[in-house]
């Protein structure tokens, strides 16, 4: 059965590796198995069921993400790895007074803070199924679907 995918979070050399998508049509975390013996990913994934909250909260980071990409040019907001270390070494208030737009800024600290929710519930919670995936559709995560077979409770 085809399952919705909403993000694909990351991915190599069109290897699908994270992202969120129904298993059993509720949405789960999923993470690529890398292989140490074949030195190359796998098509076995570690899936993480999300509460509602949690998943409206990676909807948002996703949606973030498509908006960044849009808008790279116009924005003098950097891309949330550049943001995460910003905002290490300088206090939100710091940011606010650069030279950038107080709404881009305002954007980019509330999906600052809900990735540091998101990854604290990754951490917490451990995956509890192990499948293999098959990804159709686009990479960018609209229209895509994944086939989840050889499901193994953990």
């Amino acid at each position: 059965m085809k399952e919705k995918v909403y993000s694909v979070d990351n991915y190599w050399d069109m290897n699908v590796l994270a992202g969120i998508a129904d298993y059993d049509g509720k949405p789960c975390y999923y993470t690529n198995i890398f292989s140490e013996a074949e030195d190359d990913w796998t098509n076995e994934y570690l899936l993480t069921p999300l509460t509602e909250d949690i998943f409206t909260l990676g909807l948002e980071i996703w949606n973030y993400w498509l908006y960044w990409l849009r808008t790279y040019n116009q924005t003098k907001v950097p891309h949330q790895v550049e943001y995460a270390k910003q905002r290490k070494n300088h206090s939100f208030d710091f940011l606010m007074k650069a030279d950038v737009d107080t709404e881009e800024c305002l954007k980019a600290e509330q999906n600052y803070q809900n990735h540091l929710v998101f990854d604290h519930y990754l951490k917490a919670n451990q995956p509890t199924v192990k499948a293999k995936g098959v990804f159709n559709g686009k990479i960018d995560g609209t229209d895509t679907f994944v086939e989840w077979t050889n499901h193994e409770n953990l």
